[in-house]
């Protein structure tokens, strides 16, 4: 049973096996407290109104310890970028390489991802490799999209979203939309990534979800459901890539 002082909120719990960061938002319009257990930022999220309720909160983590521990022990296993790892790219297990006589830019041979340099900044080094793959397939992917659908597009490009895996704005500027991805798509197979492309693409024409849109979107990419799917029981999985707790 978790125990702290009820008007203090921790800043971690020791729950199923794992340290994870409890994080606080004050939200205005908020009424009273919520508690979320986030599988893909692997925190416990706690919203507070914008004035008190942090004895609330606390009295909310301890009567909920068991649920939270149900949840936390759900959360996918993180995979680091360390030697002899083995992360997910393009849908395939790719073993990471590593060897300090290698030569230090990433290079996939196969099933390895062959890499140098100093041990040190193997992260960095591979999270560049994988962003810069995301955008050279996806880039080319979405204005392909765009020209066939006649519409103008001004920049596509890649970061490390968790709210969304794509997203589109500027669609009804003349300058052209900008699209953005999550490089973590790219740790996805291929059709799970020109699904999100055909989605985004689609909002070039239908700025909404309406029944246009989906029909849009069907055309573009007939598996864009399966490929939803896909992401429900895989994304979260995607986002531990990279972590090392």
């Amino acid at each position: 049973m978790l125990r702290f002082r009820r008007s203090e909120l921790p800043e971690t719990l020791n729950v199923a096996g794992r340290t994870v960061a409890v994080v606080t938002t004050r939200r205005p319009t908020a009424r009273g407290v919520r508690l979320r257990a986030s599988a893909i930022s692997g925190r416990i999220e706690v919203s507070l109104p914008a004035r008190g309720g942090e004895a609330a909160a606390a009295a909310l983590l301890q009567s909920h310890h068991d649920w939270i521990a149900a949840q936390v022990a759900k959360w996918p296993a993180p995979t680091p970028f360390a030697p002899g790892g083995v992360i997910p790219f393009n849908g395939t297990p790719v073993l990471i390489d590593w060897q300090p006589d290698h030569p230090r830019s990433p290079a996939l041979f196969g099933t390895s991802l062959r890499v140098g340099g100093p041990l040190p900044l193997l992260n960095g080094r591979i999270e560049r490799w994988l962003k810069a793959q995301a955008l050279a397939d996806l880039e080319p992917v979405t204005r392909r999209l765009a020209d066939q659908l006649g519409r103008p597009l001004s920049r596509v490009s890649v970061g490390d979203t968790s709210s969304r895996w794509g997203s589109c704005a500027g669609a009804r500027s003349g300058e052209g939309a900008r699209i953005a991805y999550s490089w973590r798509l790219i740790l996805a197979p291929d059709w799970v990534r020109f699904a999100i492309a055909a989605h985004e693409a689609a909002h070039l024409v239908h700025q909404d979800h309406s029944p246009a849109f989906h029909a849009l979107n069907r055309q573009l990419d007939p598996r864009a459901g399966e490929a939803r799917r896909w992401l429900a029981r895989h994304g979260a999985a995607l986002h531990w890539v990279g972590r090392e707790i």
